[in-house]
């Protein structure tokens, strides 16, 4: 039985008289745009004409078959998910089990997603996740030509999970803020800019950039953006096991394009970008190391994607608190089946336009201290 409604009742009853709630078919809601970015800071806020404010559906309860559906899967993959998930509540309602394994329900939606598939053409890609049970939507938003840069680096598996985190991820938002409204409480504002455009560069200051959903964030009890929250996982492009990294890029550009895939793969999931703004002074003193394409910017590729500790004359690279280097082009299984790191070539190297794509790299649990103590950060 589906459980856990997305709004409360008393939330419900007013978003639904001031036309920011609408019925959708089956156990889902249209959803003003307002209530979606958290526009809404309370039940009596805000305007009542939503006549020129877009709509998305999203299900009625965070537990539901129909929520399988939201985060991607194709209806015969959820019903399937469904009703595992009753035999799993059904187990653990059993008293006479002596063991009961607690399952999330996110879990088991991404349980589905192999790990280690090899994507070796676009028809591949679209093949391996129509088999896996993926919706045609999803599959559509994730091969968008429009973005294939960006999704080229990463695998096929990589990018249906992010996007199924990102949206289940909106919807326990939503949940939230409908609680908040319902106990008088003013849900904290995303903030996006209507409008972007570049900031203007500051004296004796580097700007660098990273294009995040706002679910993501972290925010200390000032309303301070965290640096924990912007952590990359890993394998990457350093770094193949572990390790406490950070990427950003100094082209606004590239920024853009990684908000723009957020955007088209989770449509109601507020997408930013964080700026990050350091005195020139700090990365000076790192100092930063460059890395340029090169042989041994293809043997670091070629290790951390494939899963590796760099070790032995590779090792120092993770030492280092700031490393400038190319962004790469091409997901972990690509990279390791290669037979050796001589055979990647510039064709793995992201570009926007005929320009390399750079990312600055910063490493360390100490140098993330550093960052939030001398870094601002805001969204643009």
């Amino acid at each position: 039985m589906a459980s856990n409604p997305i709004f409360t009742a008393a939330d419900d009853a007013i978003l639904t008289e001031r036309k920011h709630l609408k019925p959708a078919t089956g156990r889902r809601r249209y959803v003003s745009s307002s209530v979606m970015n958290s526009e809404i800071t309370s039940s009596s806020s805000g305007s009542d004409d939503s006549s020129e404010t877009s709509f998305f559906i999203i299900p009625n309860f965070l537990h539901s078959e129909e929520t399988f559906e939201y985060l991607g899967w194709g209806p015969q993959k959820a019903a399937e998910l469904w009703s595992r998930w009753g035999s799993i509540q059904e187990s653990a309602n059993d008293k006479d089990k002596d063991t009961v394994f607690e399952v999330e329900f996110l879990d088991l939606a991404l349980g589905s997603i192999p790990n280690d598939v090899v994507e070796d053409s676009e028809d591949d890609w679209a093949i391996h996740m129509q088999d896996w049970g993926v919706g045609s939507q999803l599959i559509n938003a994730i091969m968008d030509h429009e973005f294939s840069d960006v999704r080229q680096t990463e695998s096929a598996s990589y990018w249906v999970r992010d996007t199924m985190e990102i949206r289940y991820a909106t919807l326990e938002r939503v949940k939230e803020d409908s609680e908040a409204r319902a106990e008088g409480i003013t849900p904290p504002s995303i903030g996006i800019a209507t409008s972007i455009s570049r900031p203007s560069n500051v004296p004796g200051k580097q700007i660098l950039f990273k294009a995040i959903t706002k679910n993501r964030l972290l925010r200390n009890e000032g309303g301070k953006i965290r640096m924990p929250g912007l952590e990359s996982n890993s394998p990457s492009d350093l770094r193949g096991v572990g390790g406490t990294l950070f990427y950003f890029t100094r082209e606004f550009e590239v920024a853009k394009r990684y908000k723009g895939y957020i955007m088209r793969r989770a449509e109601d999931a507020p997408a930013v970008i964080v700026c990050l703004t350091l005195p020139n002074a700090f990365i000076e003193g790192l100092p930063p190391y460059i890395l340029e394409f090169g042989d041994l910017w293809k043997r670091v590729l070629h290790a951390s994607r494939s899963r590796y500790i760099l070790s032995g004359d590779l090792g120092y690279i993770h030492r280092l608190p700031l490393v400038i280097t190319p962004i790469s082009h091409s997901h972990n299984r690509a990279i390791s089946r290669l037979e050796s790191w001589q055979q990647i070539s510039i064709h793995n190297v992201m570009h926007i336009g005929e320009n390399i794509a750079i990312q600055y790299v910063f490493q360390g649990s100490g140098t993330m201290l550093e960052l939030e103590r001398l870094g601002e950060l805001e969204v643009v």
